[in-house]
């Protein structure tokens, strides 16, 4: 008789492993968040954790956000959308709202875009020179921007790890008395750094006389002028998008970024 309640113990607990095991792993299934805020242009990869199971992604609103097969969700505009990953027969579902980049004052970690009028008191070497507006026409790396000082055949060709980047300025004199070099509001040679603002930029070399506006290099301000210019720069490649910094106060700067 002990044998026999013995016998039935272990087939009661055998199949109690057998028909529980798979409700345990679906239950262990889910996704690493359920919940994510993107800016604009930014990346976020979701991740099944809890099982190595065939996993296909699908996004309820691809203007917003996009998924690839691999769980990369990309942000494409301003808006809410859900991001769902269907393994076997159970869907597992991650709200992402996406947010449009929000540029700050102007400091080092929160640039001002450079694609707005800004507007400042312009500085050089601690001592006040005169009120300016810039504003960012157009900015070009790599191919587009080698393509454009290649309009001139004498600036030199890229070495595989350069690139050009190309910037188009409209600077504005609104107040003051002398005449400002253009080159020293846009300080290319020390002023301009990576997208984090941390890695400063060695100019390597530049693009002279390729398009029909001023060279910024040589460009002269006066007193009310308005002007539009520009300059392709040769730098170390992959660094883009890029920051720069204005000197705006006696001991400070005012930083901006080139993403849009």
């Amino acid at each position: 008789m002990k044998k026999i309640i013995s016998l039935l113990l272990i087939l009661c607990m055998a199949g109690s492993i057998f028909f529980t095991a798979p409700q345990t792993e679906a239950a262990a299934i889910k996704l690493n968040t359920t919940k994510k805020t993107l800016y604009v242009g930014s990346s976020y990869k979701l991740k099944v954790k809890g099982t190595s199971q065939k996993i296909t992604w699908k996004s309820s609103k691809k203007s917003v956000a996009k998924v690839s097969k691999k769980g990369v969700v990309k942000a494409k505009s301003a808006g809410s959308a859900t991001i769902t990953a269907k393994v076997a027969r159970k869907k597992l579902r991650c709200k992402i709202t996406v947010k449009k980049k929000s540029f700050g004052k102007g400091t080092k970690t929160s640039p001002k875009s450079a694609y707005k009028t800004n507007t400042f008191t312009f500085y050089e070497e601690g001592k006040k020179k005169g009120k300016f507006s810039i504003k960012l026409m157009r900015f070009e790396s790599g191919k587009k921007a080698a393509a454009l000082a290649k309009n001139n055949s004498a600036n030199p060709a890229p070495k595989p790890n350069q690139e050009y980047i190309y910037f188009k300025f409209k600077i504005c004199y609104l107040s003051g008395s002398q005449t400002i070099d253009a080159k020293d509001i846009f300080n290319y040679y020390y002023n301009i750094f990576g997208a984090n603002s941390t890695r400063q930029l060695t100019n390597l070399d530049w693009g002279f006389f390729f398009e029909p506006v001023d060279d910024l290099g040589t460009t002269v301000l006066s007193p009310g002028n308005k002007i539009v210019c520009s300059k392709a720069i040769l730098i170390e490649k992959g660094y883009a998008p890029i920051t720069f910094r204005i000197q705006t106060k006696k001991n400070s700067y005012t930083w901006f970024t080139t993403e849009k």
